[in-house]
């Protein structure tokens, strides 16, 4: 199958996920003044609240997998501004919109939990469960700066090394680690569709 066929039916799965309900989140229309449906995709998403029970890991996942989703649409909102390629673009909207739908969940758990929203740990103390992401200022330094003709190439690899370390994160509450069935129901649907954006990204870097 060719990429760019890839990336459309990628993009369309989850933009109908980050529209419709995804990773524990509902979704309703709103109405326009006159009592009509709104226009398309004026749709409003409530996280559902996690139940009571958590412990420490699902604390941390939640934490790390929130300062992670921020620099993966950090490398998302160059691409969106710089790539010359109109599957890396719609391949880095989906990845803005699917993980900004997603922080919002994670933080709004964490609140109804009455825990931080940023971990006070170092992250440097769980680089068995993946560490927080590899990602660090001087890459995206270097990406911003990049000649236009490796700037796709350089976005394709960096994204998929800080993919990868999602999937790692998921460790956190892998296995019964975690006690929070939504918690762990997340991090699967995250390891999941991480681990199919790798295989998508891998095919568009060979292209």
């Amino acid at each position: 199958m060719a990429a760019g066929l890839m990336v459309k039916r990628y993009v369309t799965a989850f933009a109908l996920l980050a529209l419709f309900g995804f990773a524990g989140c509902s979704s309703s229309t709103k109405d326009d003044a006159a009592g009509g449906p709104a226009a398309a995709g004026e749709v409003t998403t409530a996280a559902v609240p996690a139940s009571s029970a958590h412990n420490s890991n699902d604390v941390m996942f939640l934490q790390m997998m929130i300062v992670h989703t921020g620099q993966g649409r950090e490398l998302a909102a160059l691409a969106e501004q710089r790539s010359t390629r109109e599957d890396v673009k719609n391949l880095a909207t989906a990845v803005d919109a699917t993980q900004g739908e997603e922080a919002k969940v994670m933080t709004t758990w964490l609140q109804g939990w009455d825990e931080p929203t940023q971990s006070a740990h170092d992250p440097n103390m769980h680089a068995n469960h993946g560490g927080l992401p590899a990602l660090g200022a001087e890459q995206l330094a270097d990406l911003k700066k990049a000649p236009a003709a490796d700037f796709d190439r350089m976005f394709l690899n960096l994204l998929i090394g800080h993919q990868h370390n999602a999937v790692e994160l998921t460790n956190l509450v892998g296995d019964g680690s975690g006690r929070n069935p939504e918690t762990q129901d997340l991090a699967r649907r995250i390891k999941e569709s991480r681990s199919d954006q790798i295989s998508l990204m891998l095919t568009m870097a060979a292209a």
